[in-house]
């Protein structure tokens, strides 16, 4: 209904106003359209569950206490423009725990997220799965760095020494496309580096080196010896041999399988014994 304005005439009394009767029934009708809007339906109360304030909407519930909904601007000096979706469904709230279907993120920063099936691409083809361990404590650790680094894959965890597999599927191959072993140097008597697959042998005179028993089946090691003095490798289990020594510019390989080192591929050993 349009507003109904009451008739005041030209100047008081006058006799070209609206009559009282016709006043009343103006000031009626304009009351009556306020109270259906605001109290729903053909009301004669005001509905208590939405109010106004100087600065907010209040959604009262059901029973009018002190807890309620409050539609409050952060900015009201500020001109905001807040569109409302063209279908049925709930507001995303920023702490909220909700559900969300269809959505495209436009470089969103995610701290945590909790990915239970798999990232997949704009055809919704899986790229990476992932399948979740209830007592998972080691994990992956995904490294980025600056120009002259390389960036890493390693295994992070609780545990102290974590092995990190990459499996291929049925007869398939883990494919790479060039290999390098992490190496250290020894130029003193001691014992073999436990992390590192390449022992650089750098001494002048004759070299002792104790190799301790390996951690995982099918674990390499990988001597040279650059120095002037013979390297004699010792390891702590080496089936019925006790060591192997390296001449100066030659190397060699061991593997081990679980119980003992065994050489493999010892062409240049000079000396087993």
């Amino acid at each position: 209904m349009t507003r109904q304005n009451i008739a005041t005439g030209t100047i008081a009394n006058d006799g070209t106003g609206d009559t009282l009767r016709s006043a009343a029934v103006k000031i009626n009708a304009n009351f009556v359209e306020l109270y259906q809007f605001l109290g729903g339906g053909d009301s004669n109360v005001l509905s208590g569950q939405i109010t106004l304030e100087d600065s907010a909407i209040v959604f009262e519930g059901a029973t009018a206490d002190d807890f309620e909904t409050r539609l409050v601007a952060s900015d009201v000096a500020a001109d905001t423009l807040v569109r409302l979706p063209d279908s049925d469904g709930i507001i995303v709230t920023n702490i909220g725990n909700q559900t969300l279907t269809n959505k495209t993120l436009t470089s969103p920063a995610l701290t945590t997220p909790a990915i239970t099936t798999s990232i997949n691409d704009a055809n919704t083809n899986e790229i990476i799965k992932f399948t979740a361990t209830g007592s998972a404590v080691n994990e992956i650790t995904v490294i980025n760095e600056a120009t002259g680094n390389a960036p890493s894959i390693g295994a992070t965890g609780t545990d102290t020494n974590i092995n990190l597999t990459l499996n291929s599927k049925g007869t398939g191959s883990v494919a790479i496309r060039k290999a390098a072993f992490t190496s250290t140097e020894i130029t003193a008597d001691g014992t073999a580096s436990a992390v590192a697959s390449y022992i650089i042998c750098n001494k002048g005179s004759a070299l002792a080196v104790a190799l301790a028993d390996g951690t995982t089946i099918g674990e390499y090691k990988i001597f040279t010896n650059k120095g002037a003095g013979v390297a004699t490798i010792t390891p702590t289990s080496f089936g019925s041999n006790t060591s192997f020594a390296i001449a100066e510019n030659e190397g060699a390989q061991c593997v081990w399988d679980g119980a003992n080192w065994f050489l493999v591929g010892n062409q240049s050993v000079t000396t087993i014994v």
